[in-house]
């Protein structure tokens, strides 16, 4: 189904990181409880998704390679969908049709989405153990503009960020900008 969430695209301008820790529980489409930040993980990696956004759409394959690569190194990723809309039949669906294996949670009271400062699918958050925001912005720079894409990455902007984190360095850009479909209230 094509919404006008489609249509509402924007840039989203890079902002401040959010000064207080993220602490809460969503659910999962299965009911199940999701914690965030995930207990015992190093980090937690949210990425804002929507089942109708043809730009995270797109990333779905990046996504699933950064969630293996980057779990054996005590790094949680999970998808949150934002959109009041989604159901969890339709996650559900939307998680098969790309062949995404990893964690999500409905967070269609946009608590998750306030909390971490992202108002674009998709948008990329990492907390730490302690549940700051660290990095808050794109998966890489393949859309440099609404309808313009790279021929080729040039900056893994969330692979840089986590390997920055894990590495017990400072992040050299702790936010960045990302171009997606706009979260509507």
């Amino acid at each position: 189904m094509i919404t006008s969430l489609l249509l509402a695209l924007t840039f989203q301008s890079p902002a401040q990181l959010p000064i207080k820790p993220v602490r809460l529980t969503l659910a999962d489409p299965s009911g199940a409880k999701v914690a965030f930040p995930t207990p015992k993980a190093k980090a937690t990696v949210v990425i804002f998704v929507s089942v109708d956004c043809p730009i995270a759409n797109r990333f779905a394959p990046e996504i699933g390679r950064i969630g293996k690569e980057y779990g054996p190194k005590g790094v949680n990723l999970v998808l949150a969908y934002p959109d009041k809309s989604s159901t969890p039949a339709a996650v559900r669906e939307h998680l098969k049709a790309f062949g995404l294996s990893t964690h999500a949670a409905l967070d269609t009271q946009h608590k998750l989405l306030k909390a971490c400062g992202a108002s674009v699918t998709p948008h990329a958050v990492i907390l730490n153990s302690a549940g700051q925001v660290v990095y808050l912005g794109r998966i890489n720079d393949l859309f440099e503009e609404h309808g313009v894409t790279k021929a080729k990455v040039t900056r893994a902007d969330l692979r840089i960020a986590l390997d920055e984190f894990l590495a017990g360095s400072k992040i050299s850009k702790p936010v960045t900008q990302a171009v997606g479909c706009w979260i509507g209230d």
